[in-house]
């Protein structure tokens, strides 16, 4: 039977007194590619915010290739280092080189030497295609680079899942294609991934199964060929059309 990376059960997540996340199950097969959809204000950035450890919740429980992120000391740490997050809005640090953005987070919290872990980052960096752009800063890249740049640094963590938010929205469209093939390259590896996206091609040919979402809940999940072709909810339906159109 395939290990579960991710295990949630019963999440509860609130902003006030405005549920967020209501009641939320979900599993996640180590290795599975997770294509998460929904209308704005539907809970998707919440749900990955909450598996990183970024948002606390307030009911119910999150496991992280098996430990709990809500516990206090080591397993609490190690469920939050399991995973790796990129941004909508890349949030690399702009007073640091693209090296040292990767760089900086290995060493202080793997204890890494810095040859070490500038090692590992040119790999990285080699791999998502912007090596020689090590040396500059944020400032100085494409968004599509700064993106890449970004998957590269948290990469750099070795997490054992990956998860996304919406990674493609802030870019020009021709900066969009580059970003989605190194991604594509990270799900043919077997990283285990979780991504927010309304980039149908991307769901459609990568993912291994397709959740839309509304008002804190899963309402319908499945394969994508099925899930695109004959959604079962009228919301996913009207969901669907809006996007198509």
């Amino acid at each position: 039977m395939t290990k579960a990376m991710i295990q949630i059960d019963n999440l509860q997540k609130w902003y006030g007194d405005q549920p967020v996340l209501r009641g939320l199950d979900l599993t996640v097969a180590a290795g599975e590619k997770v294509v998460v959809l929904g209308p704005s204000g539907s809970g998707k950035s919440t749900l990955i915010r909450t598996i990183n450890g970024l948002e606390p919740h307030q009911g119910g429980t999150i496991r992280v290739d098996g430990q709990d992120l809500a516990a206090r000391g080591r397993e609490g740490a190690a469920a939050r280092r399991a995973s790796g997050m990129v941004f909508q809005a890349f949030n690399l640090f702009p007073h640091l080189s693209v090296l040292d953005n990767c760089v900086l987070a290995p060493m202080r919290v793997l204890g890494l030497s810095r040859a070490e872990a500038r090692d590992r980052a040119m790999a990285l960096l080699e791999r998502v295609r912007i090596v020689g752009h090590a040396d500059k800063y944020p400032v100085q890249l494409s968004g599509g680079q700064q993106q890449r740049a970004a998957i590269a640094r948290a990469l750099a963590m070795a997490p054992k899942v990956m998860l996304f938010d919406e990674p493609t929205s802030a870019l020009d469209p021709e900066m969009v294609g580059e970003v989605l093939e190194v991604m594509r390259g990270l799900a043919a590896s077997g990283m285990t991934m979780i991504v927010v996206t309304h980039e149908m091609g991307f769901a459609r040919d990568v993912a291994d199964r397709v959740i839309f979402m509304d008002e804190g809940k899963i309402l319908e999940a499945g394969p994508p060929a099925g899930f695109f072709a004959n959604p079962r909810e009228a919301r996913t339906r009207a969901f669907l059309g809006r996007l198509r159109a």
